[in-house]
Order: C-alpha cells, then sequence, then structure tokens
C-alpha cells in the first residue's frame, strides 16, 4: 500500500491534509503515520482488487492501514481480516513523550520529502510524537475491532492492548513470535571472544544503544573489541576497540564463533530480533531487562543491568561458563517457541477463517492479499 507522498500528486496530498485537519477539528485526530496511508484513490483500488479476488482472507500491515480496513468492513463485512500491529505504537510513542525523546522515522522516513523527514525529526520531533501517543490508542482499538484477528510479537504488550479493550475485542488479540531457524550450534567456550552490536542508526533504539556502547568504550576501555554492524547515518566516531562493519549480507561473518551480542535496551517495545538472531546462531546475549521482553527464557543468566556488565566486559575469558549457559538456553527457546514449524501452524490458524477450517484439510494453503 503506497503512501500518499509516494502517490505524489498535490490534489491528493492536499486531501489527506483536509482529512486530517477535520479529524483534528471533531477531536479525533488521525496519527500522522495513517493519515499518510489514508488515501481515498488507493484505498478505493485496494479494495477494488480484493473484492475482485474472491480471497479467504486478507493481511493487513499495522495500524497504518486503518482507512482501507474500514472501507473493507463497509464493502465486504464478512471477509477474514487479520491486521499484523507487529509492535503497539503507543505504548511506544508515549515513551518517547514522557522521556522527551527524538523522533526518528525510521523506515517510513525514506518515503518522505527530505525536508519533511527533517522537520519531523527535529524541531517538530516533540510535538510529533506528543500527537501520536494521543491519536494512536483510539485507532489502535478501532483495528482491533474491525478485524477479525490482530496480531502482535510481543505476548506483553498483546495483554496491555487486551486491557485497553472490552472483552469481545479483546479475545482477537494474538502474540505470535517471529520465525528463526536454528543456523548454528552454540560456539565452544575455547574460541577467541569479541563483542558484537547490530543496527543502523536509523532507528532511536538502535541509536541509542550505540551511544551507549560507545561512551562505555571510551570509559571503561575493555581489551575485547566491539565491533558494530548496520548502515550509520551518523560518521561513525573513532574509538579504540570498536570497529565498524557497515552493513554486512552474511550472518556468518557477524556471529562467528566467540561473538556475544551486547544488546543495552533503552526503548521498549515489541521484541528485539536481534537477540533472537544472536541465540539462532549459537551466541549469548547480554542485555538488560528491556532487550528480553517478549522472550520468556527461564533462568536465562544474563538479564543484567548496565550497571553490573562491567566484569563481563573487562574479564569475559573469566564468564566461559556463563556465555555457554547462555547460548544454549537461548538457543532451545528459538527450537521450542520460534520455530518456522511453529511459526506457520500458528498463522494458518489465524489466517484460516472457522468456516474454512472446517471444510479444508488441516494446512491448505490460503490465498493471501497484502495492503
Amino acid at each position: 500500500m503506497r503512501s500518499a507522498v509516494e502517490l505524489g500528486a498535490a490534489r491528493g496530498i492536499c486531501a489527506i491534509f483536509g482529512k486530517w485537519l477535520i479529524s483534528a477539528v471533531r477531536r479525533r485526530p488521525l496519527p500522522l503515520q495513517c493519515a499518510l496511508y489514508s488515501s481515498s484513490r488507493e484505498c478505493q483500488r485496494l479494495a477494488k482488487e480484493i473484492s475482485e479476488g474472491a480471497f479467504d482472507a486478507v493481511y493487513l500491515d499495522t495500524v497504518r492501514c486503518h482507512a482501507l480496513l474500514a472501507l473493507l468492513r463497509q464493502k465486504l463485512p464478512h471477509l477474514h481480516i487479520v491486521t499484523d500491529f507487529d509492535d503497539l505504537m503507543s505504548r511506544r510513542a508515549s515513551f518517547l513523550t514522557r522521556n522527551r525523546l527524538p523522533l526518528l522515522a525510521g523506515h517510513i522516513g525514506n518515503s518522505l520529502p527530505r525536508l519533511l523527514r527533517l522537520l519531523a525529526e527535529g524541531p517538530f520531533a516533540r510535538l510529533v510524537t506528543a500527537h501520536e501517543a494521543a491519536a494512536l490508542p483510539r485507532i489502535e482499538a478501532d483495528v482491533v475491532a474491525r478485524s477479525s484477528a490482530t496480531i502482535m510479537l510481543s505476548a506483553i504488550e498483546a495483554v496491555e492492548m487486551r486491557g485497553r479493550l472490552p472483552t469481545a475485542s479483546g479475545v482477537k488479540v494474538h502474540a505470535i513470535l517471529p520465525a528463526f531457524a536454528v543456523q548454528a550450534e552454540p560456539w565452544k567456550s575455547s574460541s577467541p571472544l569479541r563483542f558484537v552490536f547490530v543496527g543502523g542508526d536509523d532507528l532511536l533504539q538502535n541509536r541509542m544503544a550505540i551511544d551507549h556502547l560507545i561512551l562505555l568504550w571510551r570509559t571503561s576501555r575493555p581489551q575485547t573489541p566491539l565491533h558494530i554492524y548496520g548502515r550509520q547515518r551518523r560518521r561513525p566516531p573513532e574509538v579504540p576497540g570498536v570497529h565498524w562493519h557497515g552493513f554486512v549480507e552474511n550472518a556468518a561473518a557477524i556471529y562467528c564463533p566467540g561473538s556475544i551480542a551486547l544488546v543495552p535496551a533503552l526503548v521498549r517495545g515489541g521484541i528485539k530480533t536481534k537477540v533472537a538472531e544472536a541465540w539462532a546462531w549459537g551466541c549469548p546475549v547480554l542485555g538488560n531487562d528491556a532487550a528480553f521482553e517478549g522472550f520468556p527464557v527461564r533462568d536465562y543468566p544474563l538479564i543484567l543491568p548496565e550497571t553490573a556488565w562491567s566484569p563481563f566486559l573487562l574479564q569475559p575469558a573469566a564468564h566461559a561458563g556463563v556465555w555457554s549457559e547462555a547460548a544454549h538456553r537461548g538457543q532451545e527457546f528459538i527450537r521450542r517457541e520460534m520455530s518456522p514449524e511453529r511459526f506457520a501452524r500458528c498463522w494458518n490458524d489465524i489466517m484460516t477463517p472457522v468456516a474454512v477450517r472446517s471444510a479444508r484439510a488441516p494446512g491448505a494453503l490460503l490465498r493471501r492479499a497484502a495492503g
């Protein structure tokens, strides 16, 4: 589904601005990210395509598809529609607002004109996050009410969302972890050690984590190197022991034997897929409580506040047993809770309407339309 900016017509952009203005006057303001994807022409085009497609089920990606969902419910009231939230966006927007943190548009920013992105991430950042924090809860609740099912990555956020809703809507909220296939067995403790962080600084949570790690290496001066992977918008600083690699397509080069993933998560929300990725490659992860939110791994030994990291960073070889235990416990969780087979089974159940489920053999493929 294309945004108003991607469609490019000045008339359409003006119409969306007018729609947002009317919603604000009525004191039911649209979140800006929903307004961007509310083009009447685009929604009508997709609704027509879906109507003519005779689909069993339709998958919509995030709360931004709210306008399309509302139109589909008018035209096809009995259609099985599943909306995938990923993260609870209102929770993250509220966190940014409370903590007076900056806004980074992330991948959505790539479709914005440069000037608009600079304004949204600069002088208007706090105004935008405050607006989204106030506007998103109502729209999220409406999306859940109109959808046949709503999916989140984190069970914690699914519980929070259910708590905001009447029972009839709350039962439609589900949590499904993403799929990760095991790529390598946990490495042996004899491997040379190194620390890794994976993430580009176009996302606020990555930028804050990188800044925290750079400060640690400047002040504590660990002798074990830190390797940072991912595209960086800012110029990487030169810090002893810190190595910048940019984007690396081959994950095996990142999670080679001896690699220990560091995740000092300072922004809560969803799940940190970099944690699961490291476990799938047989690597331990050292992180704080926020890093492991949504991963109920029993007795995992490396959920520690950053204030307790120093012994592990300065003398990693002395903790070989802990690294090994963490790697094995993490990979056990991947095999049990995040296998591709479990993921496919959960999504097949969610995407299959009750009437179709009773008429088809288990595991039958569904035709799928994505907004």
